[in-house]
C-alpha cells in the first residue's frame, strides 16, 4: 500500500522524488473518482491535493493513518480544517510557491486594463491596431492601487516598486 496518495496533477520530478523515499500512489484521476480515492487511503500517511479534491470528514475517515494533507496551492476552501484538526491531521499549503508569479500577474493585469489593451484583443486578433484608442490609455504611474486582502500575494503587490523589483 502507498504511504503517499497524490489525487491531482503534480510535476513528474516531484512525484519521482517522493516515490524514491516513500511508496507513492500518483493518480491524478482520483479527484474524479471519490470511491477509488477513499479506498486508496487505507495505509496512507499523506494525501496531496490541488483545489478540486474535497477533503472532508467523510474522506478522512477512510485514512485512519493520515498525518498530513498537502495542498498544491494556498487556498484551503476545499479542505475541512476543523475535521483535520479533530483527527490531528496537519494541513500544509504550498505557501509562496508561485506568489511572485501571481503578484506579477496582478500588476500586469492592472496595466493591461488601464491601457485598454485587454478590450482591444478582438480588433488586434482581427488584424487591426486601434492606435488612437490604445494611446489614450492611462498610465500606472501616480495611481493608487487598493489591495483587498493582505496575505503573501497582497503584500508583494503592495510592495512592488517596478519591474526591477523582482529581477
Amino acid at each position: 500500500m502507498s504511504h503517499i496518495v497524490i489525487a491531482e496533477f503534480m510535476e513528474a520530478a516531484a512525484v519521482a522524488s517522493l516515490d524514491a523515499a516513500h511508496p507513492t500512489l500518483y493518480d491524478p484521476a482520483l479527484v474524479d473518482a471519490p470511491d477509488r480515492l477513499a479506498a486508496s487511503l487505507g495505509q496512507a500517511r499523506a494525501l496531496i491535493v490541488r483545489n478540486r479534491t474535497l477533503v472532508d470528514a467523510a474522506l478522512l475517515r477512510h485514512g485512519p493513518g493520515l498525518k498530513v494533507v498537502g495542498r498544491l496551492g494556498v487556498g484551503l476552501d476545499n479542505i475541512d480544517l476543523p475535521a483535520c484538526r479533530a483527527r490531528a491531521v496537519e494541513v500544509i499549503p504550498a505557501t509562496g510557491a508561485n506568489a511572485d508569479s501571481v503578484a506579477e500577474y496582478v500588476i500586469l493585469a492592472v496595466g493591461a486594463l488601464l491601457r485598454g489593451a485587454y478590450f482591444a484583443t478582438p480588433e488586434v486578433a482581427g488584424g487591426q491596431w486601434p492606435r488612437a484608442r490604445l494611446s489614450a490609455g492611462r498610465e500606472m504611474a501616480g495611481k493608487t492601487l487598493g489591495v483587498v486582502g493582505f496575505g503573501d500575494i497582497g503584500r508583494r503587490v503592495a510592495n512592488w516598486r517596478g519591474p526591477s523589483a523582482w529581477w
